[in-house]
């Protein structure tokens, strides 16, 4: 029991050294300030969908590519005669 706290000593401490490495290192990113303009975006969670997306700027040919990757572009569904938008998902 005790090899096992630790290890989870250790893995909350590197835990804690890596936010604190994102805290320092990603408001340097020159794409930080574009992230963190998102709202309820701070530098940890910026972070976060910053690694999801990726720096390359060519992945997606315009911002409708990065909504439809994110899941929150609109489609359209369609039954019968009627139609309607929806917000992605499933």
């Amino acid at each position: 029991m005790l090899a096992l706290l630790v290890q989870l000593e250790a893995a909350c401490t590197a835990a804690d050294d890596l936010a604190e490495a994102v805290e320092d290192a990603f408001p340097q990113h020159p794409d930080a300030e574009i992230i963190l303009s998102f709202p309820g975006l701070g530098v940890q969670l910026g972070a976060r969908v910053f690694a999801e997306i990726g720096d390359d700027r060519n992945r997606f040919a315009d911002a409708r590519g990065l909504k439809a990757y994110a899941g929150s572009w609109p489609i359209t569904r369609a039954s019968g005669g009627r139609s309607r938008a929806s917000l992605g998902g499933g």
